[in-house]
């Protein structure tokens, strides 16, 4: 019988269901295909009562959930992109297309993150983060400029021609920022330094996990390369 009292940590629009019977426990999938219970109890996912727009998966840690279903987060992804590339768009209206552009991006991860297919015309970028890396003399990992749909980004907002009011929008094209920091930073490089630099887009919710993915790949690579 499963012992797991509590959720492991998933994304914020991860629902993890809750036991209807002891109010307290979490359901992990059990060898028979049922969700089981500590308490005792067990059901299986047509048990589960969703709104239309939901859809059950399970956690990593096959725990039983629910989440937006991909489909519809990636129309709402579309319909607020639509209104953010609306040159007409501003104010409130902008505001709130800015907010629901987010959370329909933690959707769509969210149900990534629970294994849940996503459909095929779903941007690649979801979920990753595009590093402008710098690689040290030495093949270690020396720093870099992070770039991920929906972080606070300024590139994409419209130019203020004060630059300490420079207003930040939610970020749209990580990848091509990254690119194009890193063919800035290759132009403008001094020959005489031995420091490269290289775009790496590691799957990370956060800013941390994305630092420490970028030098873990770093890593890897230096090591896959005979001395």
């Amino acid at each position: 019988m499963p012992t797991i009292t509590l959720a492991l940590e998933v994304p914020a629009p991860v629902g993890v269901v809750v036991c209807a019977k002891c109010t307290t426990n979490h359901y992990a999938v059990g060898a028979d295909g049922r969700f089981h219970c500590p308490c005792g109890s067990a059901i299986t996912p047509r048990n589960l009562v969703l709104d239309p727009d939901e859809c059950w998966g399970v956690t990593p840690a096959g725990l039983l959930a629910y989440v937006t279903a991909p489909v519809v987060a990636l129309r709402r992804y579309r319909d607020a992109r639509a209104v953010m590339d609306d040159l007409g768009a501003w104010g409130y209206e902008l505001e709130a297309a800015h907010a629901e552009y987010r959370t329909a991006l933690a959707e769509l991860d969210a149900a990534r993150a629970l294994g849940l297919p996503l459909p095929e015309d779903t941007p690649v970028e979801i979920g990753r983060v595009y590093i402008a890396a710098v690689i040290n003399p030495d093949g270690t990992y020396g720093g870099g400029n992070f770039y991920a749909l929906g972080w606070d980004c300024t590139v994409c907002a419209p130019r203020n021609v004060d630059p300490s009011r420079q207003a930040s929008h939610p970020c749209r094209n990580p990848r091509g920022h990254a690119w194009s920091t890193v063919n800035g930073w290759r132009r403008g490089a001094d020959r005489r330094c031995a420091q490269t630099s290289r775009v790496l887009a590691p799957l990370a919710p956060d800013l941390p996990t994305a630092r420490e993915r970028a030098a873990e790949l770093v890593s890897r690579r230096a090591a896959a390369v005979p001395a």
